[in-house]
C-alpha cells in the first residue's frame, strides 16, 4: 500500500470508483471536477500494487482541513485503506491546521464508525442537509 497525490493518469480510475461508490443521488464528482482537484494537490489516492483502490478529496483552510470526499473500490473496502487515507491526511495537516472537519449522513453506519475509531466527535447536527437525509458534523483535533 502506498499513499500519495493524484495525478492526471488516475483519473479514469478515480471515476470508476466514484461510480461504484456514489449514486446520481449523492451528487458524484464529475471529471471536470477531478481534474481541478487533482490540478490543484487536493485528492490523495491509496494504491495497492501499483494500481488506485481509493481517494480522499480535502480542502484546507487557515484552521482547519475539511474532507470533501472519501471513497474506496469495491474489494477493497473493510481493509483499513479509508483510514490510512484519513491518517496520511492527519499527518499532512499536522502544523498547519487545528482539526480536520468533515460532514456524514446520519444513517452512514460504517462511516460513523470509522471516524468513532479514528477519534472523530460530532459536532452538531445538519437537518436535511442531504436531499434524503440529515448529517452530523464531525471535528477531530490534531
Amino acid at each position: 500500500m502506498h499513499i500519495d497525490f493524484a495525478g492526471y493518469s488516475d483519473l479514469e480510475k478515480l471515476l470508476e470508483i466514484e461510480e461504484q461508490t456514489f449514486d446520481a443521488d449523492s451528487y458524484p464528482l464529475s471529471r471536470r471536477n477531478f481534474l481541478y482537484h487533482i490540478k490543484k494537490k487536493h485528492i490523495l489516492v491509496v494504491r495497492v500494487d501499483n494500481r488506485v483502490v481509493g481517494y480522499l478529496l480535502f480542502f484546507t483552510y487557515k484552521k482547519s482541513w475539511r474532507i470533501y470526499s472519501i471513497a474506496v473500490a469495491e474489494g477493497f473496502r473493510r481493509k483499513g485503506l479509508g483510514r490510512s487515507l484519513i491518517n496520511r491526511l492527519r499527518e499532512d495537516a499536522g502544523g498547519k491546521a487545528g482539526y480536520l472537519l468533515l460532514e456524514v449522513k446520519t444513517d452512514n453506519t460504517q462511516a460513523l464508525h470509522l471516524y468513532a475509531l479514528i477519534g472523530f466527535k460530532p459536532l452538531k447536527i445538519l437537518k436535511n442537509y442531504y436531499p434524503d437525509g440529515d448529517g452530523i458534523k464531525m471535528v477531530l483535533e490534531i
